[in-house]
């Protein structure tokens, strides 16, 4: 077997991207993250042929290629190895599109990253430990609970406890990491959160320990678990770092920048701090549980069905610090187990889609994703299969997740860790058996289910497509121009999936105003939640996805203004809506407008263009 080279994979990634255009690098659980100065200047269809790369996407301010786990930790050691890119750029929150709250949570997200290997291998301690441990296979080999000699009992508890022990030390030192203080600093704070000089906030919470009183009235234990506090605390720390950095003088930065720090961050930390949050997590992950566990699974079904939506929109990053919240609070983490069956879903949906389709390119890539999802990476299979396929191949998907996770919720199923997915995610629950064979089946069960409902409600019956594409060859019917300007072949866009005719036949317009109007006569099947892409069924049967510019799904729905709604029906030359063309252009997006023939591909053979339309030529 060839050895892979990820630092090969590293300098064609830079050599493609531009080292010149990186401003800077970072990575989370599955992909690279580039802070670039010009994402035009990037060939995606490149980028995606160096080995290791899944899928690439531009989302939050940042280019994002998609490597898988384990594997982008290591073409990013490689990329830092040879080019040190700074992780944060001084200037990066100035240019970055992200809004406020999406550049909030993609920091959160950062600073957890990391601790998530750690968290994970002790989960898989955890759960190992309740199998050997256990009473039954005790019993099986022939000893009780009491046989198991101190040594080995002291040995598994250092490799489960460890972790969540020093948690705030991890968390802290991972703040100062992300906002660029001192990590060594940081460390030291998380330890002296947890001193063996404060009481164990464990041993508080059970009633075996009291806390120590200042000044009578503020209560002082340690913040073993304490999410908030470590993860506040390593940022007013960072913070307070960086400033005095720049106004101590040399002669004293040394000694005096880290004594400031430490000294300030553990006081209000103990003093201020700490009471208040620790307080308030200890609250808030009540009503997590609570929720999770109302009646009748109601708690899995919502977060079953917006977790999806939270991937889509890179708001699932918070998730991160509720899942550690719980793991540290109570042991467990029963949301990432409603969220999982998303994973089970969209590779269902992905593969049905993949299956039936009669477009070989699709096909490959759909078998592809479905595979690369199953592995616990979900992008490609989301956005590079199920979003495109439309709004029915989405609900099929976000009901299925919401039923599994109804049904995990309602059968009491918990993870105790973190960090894996789909065919992995059964060893989060292999603590205990009924855990993890009623996880699988109810896995198994929401793929079977996406599966079917995709092959139900999504995919045209083929009957139907072979009748649809006999219907267009004989009528041969014009498609005109949605919109004011020049009609361009497909080809010639600047989006590699459409110019290589992946989503079929079509063509594209450089608009020069912003009316829209309908290119054919027929039915409006879907319209995006952006309102970036209309799909339209012709009265003549032929499938069209009218795409009003590139890349423009990340402007939500602003620019964007239709008169139109899903079901209605349209006569050709009907004004539906306008773009604002200005507005498109001040975001630094493309707006070209694509007209893509999608159920008809291999019954075209090209198209004839016209001043006002375009005019499929059909295939024998």
């Amino acid at each position: 077997m060839t050895k892979t080279n990820y630092q090969e994979i590293a300098e064609k990634l830079v050599a493609v991207v531009g080292e010149d255009n990186i401003v800077s690098a970072t990575h989370c659980a599955t992909r690279l993250r580039l802070q670039v100065k010009d994402r035009k200047a990037i060939d995606d269809s490149q980028v995606e042929q160096v080995e290791e790369v899944k899928g690439v996407f531009y989302n939050a301010g940042q280019y994002q290629i998609i490597l898988g786990t384990g594997i982008v930790n290591k073409v990013y050691a490689a990329l830092q190895k040879t080019y040190s890119f700074n992780e944060v750029s001084k200037d990066q929150i100035a240019k970055d599109e992200a809004s406020p709250l999406q550049r909030a949570v993609r920091n959160i997200a950062d600073i957890f990253v990391p601790i998530i290997p750690i968290l994970g291998a002790t989960g898989l301690f955890l759960g190992l430990k309740g199998v050997l441990f256990n009473e039954t296979v005790l019993r099986v080999m022939g000893l009780t609970p009491n046989s198991i000699p101190e040594w080995l009992s002291a040995s598994v508890t250092i490799l489960t406890d460890t972790a969540f022990g020093f948690l705030t030390a991890f968390i802290c030192w991972s703040a100062f990491k992300k906002l660029g203080g001192l990590p060594i600093i940081g460390f030291l704070i998380g330890l002296m959160l947890v001193s063996p000089a404060l009481p164990n906030a464990y041993a508080v919470a059970g009633g075996t320990a009291e806390p120590i009183m200042a000044f009578g009235v503020i209560p002082l234990v340690g913040y073993q678990g304490s999410i908030l506090t470590a993860l506040i605390t390593g940022m007013i720390g960072a913070t307070l770092e960086k400033k005095l950095r720049k106004n101590m003088p040399n002669a004293m930065d040394l000694i005096f920048t880290p004594f400031l720090v430490i000294l300030i961050s553990v006081f209000v930390a103990l003093f201020v701090l700490g009471p208040i949050v620790h307080a308030f997590e200890g609250q808030a992950v009540k009503v997590i549980e609570m929720f999770l566990h109302l009646p009748l699974g109601i708690g899995g079904l919502i977060i079953g069905f917006l977790y999806p939506i939270a991937v889509m929109t890179g708001m699932h990053h918070m998730f991160i610090m509720i899942e550690t919240s719980l793991i540290a609070t109570t042991g467990f983490n029963p949301l990432i187990t409603v969220c999982a069956m998303y994973g089970f879903a969209n590779a269902a949906v992905c593969l049905a889609i993949a299956l039936r389709t009669r477009n070989t390119s699709v096909k490959t890539a759909g078998i592809s994703a479905t595979v690369t999802q199953m592995l616990g990476v979900s992008e490609p299979a989301l956005f590079g299969v199920v979003m495109r396929t439309g709004m029915k191949a989405i609900l099929v998907m976000l009901g299925s997740s919401a039923v599994g996770g109804m049904v995990l919720s309602l059968l009491g199923i918990q993870a105790n860790s973190y960090g894996l997915a789909v065919l992995l995610s059964p060893l989060m629950y292999i603590y205990e058996p009924y855990q993890v064979i009623t996880y699988v089946l109810v896995g198994i069960g929401t793929f079977i289910l996406a599966f079917a409902l995709t092959n139900l409600f999504v995919i045209k019956k083929e009957k139907d497509a072979v009748a649809s594409n006999a219907q267009a060859k004989k009528t041969n019917g014009k498609v005109y121009s949605p919109i004011e300007g020049e009609i361009i072949p497909i080809s010639e866009v600047d989006d590699q999936v459409f110019a290589s005719k992946m989503m079929g036949e079509g063509f594209a317009v450089l608009p020069s105003d912003g009316t829209i109007k309908a290119p054919i006569s027929g039915i409006v099947k879907m319209i995006a939640p952006t309102k970036h892409a209309i799909g339209i069924v012709a009265d003549d049967g032929m499938e069209l996805l009218l795409h009003l510019g590139i890349d423009t799904v990340d402007l939500n729905g602003e620019p964007f203004t239709l008169t139109i709604k899903e079901g209605e029906t349209l006569q050709q030359g009907q004004v539906i809506g306008t773009i604002d063309l200005n507005q498109i252009e001040v975001k630094g997006k493309d707006a070209t407008v694509m007209v893509i023939i999608t159920d008809s591909k291999e019954a075209i053979s090209g198209l004839e263009y016209n001043q006002d339309y375009v005019l499929p030529i059909l295939g024998s």
